[in-house]
């Protein structure tokens, strides 16, 4: 959660008195929890002095979901072309509910918005939540064409499309319930390496139920896994990081292809690979990198993950190494993707790569 610094930023930005800041202040605390437990990314906003404007001056990315914006909104100004319901609301000091939009990476989201209020009434800011329906959107327009298909084999179709979106969506339901659970039972937790545990089992979890949410978006049952590393990777770095440490993720090559159960494990095996960095490459160092790169060469697909923290010696041999991460990487690879994992031994930092067959595409062949 990140929030305008102080009553003295939010006076020096907006007209606000030392009380009416102090009410934002108090409700920012509560973001974080807010955005988790809705699964949507949260905003304060503050009316500027010009009027024609508002200032985003808190917000909360969810740790249950992936977030819609890939970079931080604080600070940001909405103009009232933009954002008219934000601006309604902050004048009026009335709600606005089911609002629709579309946000910066394109992607259809639902607005929610609610007054904050002083000890007098007065509207001195508005709680936005906004929330990806991206689906929803997609399920409607599956609807009108099944209504308006005129045969029998377009009716099957469009039904199979909303069948497997529909699965794919319960699937991915039931898997953040279950890292909620988790959730709250680490929260209870007074030992460090049991709240790790739960950590790892939450992410992984929330690794698998991002392949559900992308193939329940598209109604298809192939994924392009390039798309995936990348929520992952970003995903991780943002809620496992320690406070004041800084790790950039890139993630380049081609766009690849492939059916939901290999993409599946692909998934975890990167998440294994991306906090083993962040765990262990980072651990006395406050700025870090990890480049990520897809290659595919006809069938074959390569995938490389290479960090530059502290490296791993030369005498490391995956058969000495306790970790449970390297080992289901290593278990995933060989019996999921009928492939080869192997560790690359660098002059700074760790370098690990992954080969393995996809089908190959009718028009390829």
């Amino acid at each position: 959660m990140q929030i305008i610094k102080g009553i003295l930023d939010l006076k020096r930005l907006t007209d606000l008195s030392n009380e009416q800041c102090e009410i934002i202040l108090d409700v920012a605390q509560y973001l974080q929890t807010i955005a988790d437990l809705s699964q949507a990314d949260i905003f304060i906003n503050c009316l500027l002095e010009e009027k024609n404007a508002s200032l985003v001056v808190a917000e909360a990315k969810p740790s249950t979901t992936s977030s819609l914006y890939k970079k931080s909104m604080l600070g940001q100004i909405a103009f009232e072309e933009l954002e008219p319901g934000v601006l309604f609301s902050l004048k009026t000091g009335k709600p606005i509910f089911g609002s629709r939009g579309i946000t910066e990476e394109r992607g259809i989201m639902q607005q929610d918005i609610v007054p904050i209020k002083d000890l007098c009434g007065k509207t001195i800011a508005v709680l936005i939540k906004e929330r990806d329906i991206s689906q929803v959107v997609q399920n409607e327009k599956n609807i009108e064409q099944f209504m308006e298909a005129t045969n029998s084999e377009d009716k099957q179709r469009v039904f199979q499309t909303i069948v497997v979106q529909e699965i794919h969506h319960r699937v991915k339901n039931n898997l953040q319930v279950i890292s909620g659970l988790l959730r709250l039972q680490m929260q209870r937790s007074h030992s460090i390496e049991v709240a790790e545990v739960f950590h790892d089992s939450i992410a992984r979890i929330s690794s698998m139920a991002l392949v559900h949410d992308y193939l329940a978006q598209r109604g298809i049952e192939d994924a392009d896994i390039k798309l995936l590393v990348q929520q992952i990777s970003t995903l991780l770095v943002s809620s496992s990081i320690i406070p004041g440490q800084h790790i950039a993720v890139s993630v380049e090559g081609e766009s690849v292809s492939c059916p939901s159960d290999q993409a599946t494990a692909v998934a975890l095996i990167v998440n294994e690979l991306v906090q083993n960095s962040i765990k262990h490459a980072f651990s006395s160092k406050n700025y870090g990198r990890i480049d990520i790169n897809m290659r595919r060469r006809k069938q074959m697909v390569t995938i490389t993950v290479m960090d530059d923290g502290c490296g791993i010696g030369d005498s490391f041999s995956l058969d000495d190494v306790s970790s449970l991460g390297l080992h289901l990487v290593n278990m995933l690879v060989e019996e999921r993707l009928q492939g080869v994992f192997s560790f690359h031994l660098t002059d700074k930092g760790t370098k690990v790569s992954i080969t393995f067959p996809i089908e190959k595409n009718p028009v390829e062949m």
